[in-house]
C-alpha cells in the first residue's frame, strides 16, 4: 500500500483494479473530518506510563511480565518502534502539551520538584485546542508542569477535570511525598479532586483508583459529546525513600519465578497497569464509544533501572536509563489503536516524537490545521498512521542542556550524542541486570487473545488480527543487537561525539564517527542549527518556606498570589 501512494503522489501510473473500495473509505475519511461518517468527533484516550522499561512489554518480546491488554492494544493497531520521548518527566510533559522541543520553552533540564516557583510557560496547550472543538478534558493522574500558582494548574489550563497528584510522584497508597530541601525534609498530601485535596481515598492503591475514575467517567460520559481522557499513571515511578514500590500483595505473589523482591513488585506494579489498560478499553466498548475512538499509549521516559528513583524496570537490549540520551532513556514504549486506522497490525520504524502528538490527535478529532500554533515542532503524523505513508519527520532533536552540554539528535537513521548527563554514570548496559537469576514464563498468546482490551477490540473491528499473526508482528517489535558484529565502544563523556547508525545498531554499540566526518559535521551543524532557538532554562527557585505543606493542612498547595486567589486548602 505504501507503494502505491508513493506512485501516486509521484505522478506514476498505478493499477486501479482493487483500488476502488479503499479509496472509498478514503473519501468518506476526508469528508468526516478523517473520523467515521455520521460517528462525530472520536474520543480520544491517551495512556502515559511512567518510567516504564522498553522490555517490560511483553509486545517487546518479553517473557518475565504478562502484559495481555496492552499487548492486545498494540497487535490490533500499530507499534511505534522509533517513538522518541524525552529523558525526564516534566520535559516529557511540556512537548506533550506544547507541540514545542522543551529547548525552546527552557524546560529542557531536570523536572520539576516541590516549592518551585518553576510552571509551564504561558500559551496555548492541548487541552485548550480540543476544548474549542467541543470536547470533554480530563486530565487522570499526574501532571508535573508546576503549580506554585493555581493558573498553572490543570484546571486552568485547559482541562474540566483534573483526578490526580500535582508532584513528580507521590506514594501509591497514603498520598504522601517527602522532599529534602535544605537539609531538613518535609512531607505533604498530593491527591486532588479539581482543587479539592481527596483525603478520602487513602488507602485505595493509585493505579486502581485513577483507573476507577477513568471508567466511572467513561460511564458517565454523553457519548455524543467527544471526550479527551488523558491518563497520565503515577506506575511504575517509585515513591518515597524507605519503600519506593509498592503494589497490592496478591498481586506480588503471581511473580514468584521473579526471585528479587524490587523487581518482583515492580512486575506487580506493570501488571495492574496493564490491567488498567484492559478496563478503560473495556469500559469503551460497553458504553458503545470504543468504536469511534483513537486509543493511544506511551511511556514518558525509559526506566531508571539504578540509581535515582530507581524502579528496577528493564530497557533491554538498549543502552542507558531515565535522563541519558540513549535509547534506553529516550525511546520509548509507544503504541496507537483506533478502527480508524486503515493500516494496522503492523510495527511502524518511521521517527515519530512526542511533540507530533498534538498535531496529530487535532487533525484525528477533525481540527483545522490553520487553527494550530504555526510555530510548534511537532508534525502531523495521522495520514502517515491511518494509511502507512511515509512519516513527514526526518529527524527529532532529542535535547540541548546547555547547561550539561549534553545533547543528541536523530537524523533519518543517524544520531549524534554530545557529552553525557550524571558524568557518564549511565551511559552503560543497565538494563540487563534486573533480568538475572529470572525465570521467564512461557509467552501465552492466548490469553492476549482472550484479554478484556482484546475481546473488546474484536467486538469493533471491521477486519480483527488473527491470533496466528500475532507472533509474527511481536517478533518485528523485538529489538536485536547485531551479534557478534563489529563493536567500537564509545563514551560520550570520554569523546567530542559518538556516532550511531540505529537501525542496524539498535543497542549503540559500534561508534561511527571516525568513518563518517561529513556526517558528524551535518549533524553538528543542525544541533547549532538548534541552538539558536534555545531559550535558557527556567532557574530552579525554591521558596519551601512559603510552601511548606503546614501552611496548607499539610498539603502540597499553589502558594503564590494567595491574597488573589485564596489558597487554603
Amino acid at each position: 500500500m505504501r507503494d502505491f501512494f508513493l506512485r501516486v503522489f509521484s505522478g506514476l501510473p498505478v493499477e486501479m483494479s482493487g483500488y476502488l473500495l479503499f479509496f472509498s473509505v478514503l473519501f468518506v475519511s476526508k469528508c468526516g473530518f478523517g473520523f467515521i461518517a455520521g460517528a462525530g468527533r472520536p474520543h480520544i484516550v491517551f495512556i502515559i506510563a511512567d518510567d516504564l522499561g522498553w522490555n517490560d512489554v511483553g509486545f517487546h518480546g518479553g517473557n518475565q511480565i504478562p502484559t495481555p491488554n496492552l499487548d492486545a492494544l498494540a497487535y490490533n493497531g500499530i507499534i511505534l518502534n522509533s517513538h522518541y520521548v524525552q529523558s525526564m518527566g516534566t520535559p516529557s510533559r511540556a512537548a506533550l502539551f506544547t507541540g514545542k522541543y522543551p529547548t525552546r520553552l527552557g524546560m529542557q533540564g531536570h523536572s520539576i520538584e516541590v516549592s518551585e516557583r518553576r510552571t509551564l510557560p504561558e500559551g496555548k496547550i492541548l487541552p485548550q485546542y480540543f476544548k474549542e472543538m467541543g470536547y470533554s478534558t480530563y486530565l487522570v493522574g499526574k501532571w508535573d508542569l508546576g503549580y506554585s500558582r493555581w493558573n498553572a494548574t490543570p484546571t486552568q489550563r485547559g482541562f474540566d477535570h483534573h483526578f490526580g497528584y500535582f508532584n513528580e510522584y507521590t506514594s501509591y497508597y497514603d498520598y504522601l511525598s517527602t522532599w529534602k530541601i535544605k537539609g531538613k525534609e518535609y512531607t505533604g498530601f498530593d491527591l486532588r479532586n479539581d482543587k479539592a485535596p481527596s483525603w478520602e481515598n487513602v488507602g485505595k492503591y493509585a493505579t486502581d483508583l485513577f483507573t476507577e475514575y477513568a471508567v466511572s467517567t467513561i460511564q458517565n460520559h454523553e457519548p455524543s459529546t467527544p471526550l479527551l481522557m488523558m491518563v497520565s499513571h503515577l506506575a511504575v515511578h517509585s515513591g518515597n525513600e524507605g519503600k519506593p514500590l509498592e503494589a497490592p500483595q496478591e498481586t506480588i505473589n503471581k511473580f514468584k519465578h521473579i526471585v528479587d523482591s524490587n523487581r518482583r513488585t515492580y512486575a506487580a506494579m506493570v501488571s495492574k497497569l496493564d490491567d488498567s489498560v484492559g478496563l478503560i478499553v473495556q469500559a469503551l466498548a460497553a458504553k458503545g464509544m470504543l468504536q469511534n475512538s483513537v486509543v493511544a499509549f506511551i511511556s514518558d521516559n525509559g526506566a531508571p533501572s539504578v540509581g535515582h528513583f530507581r524502579n528496577w524496570g528493564s530497557n533491554y537490549p538498549l543502552r542507558g536509563i531515565k535522563d541519558t540520551l540513549f535509547e534506553g532513556g529516550v525511546r520509548s514504549v509507544a503504541c496507537v489503536w483506533s478502527p480508524l486506522l486503515v493500516q494496522s497490525g503492523r510495527v511502524s520504524r518511521d521517527l515519530i516524537h512526542i511533540t507530533d502528538w498534538l498535531p496529530t490527535l487535532f487533525t484525528a478529532a477533525g481540527g483545522d490545521s490553520s487553527l494550530l500554533d504555526l510555530d510548534i515542532d511537532g508534525i502531523d503524523q495521522w495520514a502517515s498512521l491511518v494509511y502507512d505513508l511515509p512519516s513527514a519527520r526526518s529527524d527529532i532533536l532529542l535535547n540541548i542542556d546547555e547547561k550539561t552540554r549534553n545533547a543528541a539528535l536523530r537524523l533519518s537513521n543517524w544520531k549524534l550524542i554530545v557529552g553525557s548527563s550524571n558524568n557518564g554514570s549511565y551511559n552503560g548496559y543497565l538494563g540487563e541486570a534486573v533480568l538475572e537469576n529470572i525465570q521467564d514464563l512461557e509467552y501465552d498468546i492466548a490469553a492476549v487473545h482472550q484479554s478484556p482490551a482484546g475481546q473488546s477490540i474484536r467486538k469493533v473491528s471491521y477486519s480483527p488480527i488473527e491470533m496466528e499473526e500475532y507472533a509474527r508482528i511481536r517478533s518485528r517489535a523485538t529489538l536485536r543487537c547485531v551479534p557478534n558484529g563489529e563493536k567500537n565502544p564509545c563514551d560520550p563523556s570520554s569523546n567530542p561525539v559518538c556516532l550511531y547508525d540505529i537501525p542496524s545498531d539498535p543497542c549503540e554499540e559500534n561508534d561511527l564517527a571516525k568513518y563518517f566526518p561529513s556526517v558528524v559535521r551535518r549533524l553538528k551543524r543542525s544541533l547549532v542549527e538548534y541552538r539558536r532557538d534555545l531559550q535558557p532554562q527556567i532557574e530552579q527557585e525554591f521558596d519551601i518556606e512559603k510552601a511548606d505543606p503546614k501552611l496548607f493542612k499539610y498539603t502540597w498547595n499553589p502558594w503564590l498570589d494567595c491574597a488573589d486567589v485564596g489558597c487554603t486548602s
